[in-house]
């Protein structure tokens, strides 16, 4: 059969090009973080903060249990208790044992935990705030919009969805 050929070592840095190079959702998490959390020093509401940053209040707090400022009896209660059954369950289990121990649900559970990947954007947020997983979901979802009630408006909207590329 022939001979082996030497392994040959890949260059650093080599691999496919990133398609949105300066896309850091850390940064982006970081950066959002950091205002949440000197408008709650400032003694602002949930709600004011959730308004001057375009975000859901629940997302303002989890942003501030993640930063270590939002204090709360039930957030303490969901933390200890997850952590708890994390010891010995994966994530997913951990999250619904913590929603039965509690009798919360799922979601409410997940809302007192700190963030573990990044802030998800709504859909009227800014291309370069988002994934280019999202963003091509967001062109899919156009379409498929326009296709089912194809009018000017929606053309428009396709048009613009493709062009923030």
């Amino acid at each position: 059969m022939g001979e082996k050929r030497a392994y040959k070592p890949r260059k650093p840095g080599g691999g496919r090009r990133k398609s949105k190079p300066e896309y850091d959702a850390e940064k982006i998490l970081k950066e959002l973080m950091d205002s949440a959390v000197v408008l709650y020093d400032a003694g602002m509401s949930l709600q004011a903060i959730a308004d001057e940053l375009g975000l859901n209040p629940i997302k303002v707090r989890k942003l501030l249990i993640t930063a270590g400022v939002y204090v709360s009896d039930m957030a303490e209660k969901v933390q200890v208790t997850f952590d708890d059954f994390r010891k010995t369950q994966d994530h997913k289990a951990a999250v619904l044992s913590t929603a039965n121990a509690l009798g919360l649900s799922r979601s409410s559970v997940t809302s007192y935990l700190p963030y573990k990947k990044g802030v998800y954007f709504p859909g009227t947020a800014p291309a370069d705030k988002i994934s280019v997983g999202a963003e091509r979901q967001r062109r899919y979802r156009a379409m498929k919009r326009w296709r089912n009630a194809p009018t000017e408006e929606g053309s428009a909207d396709v048009r613009i969805t493709a062009r923030s590329k």
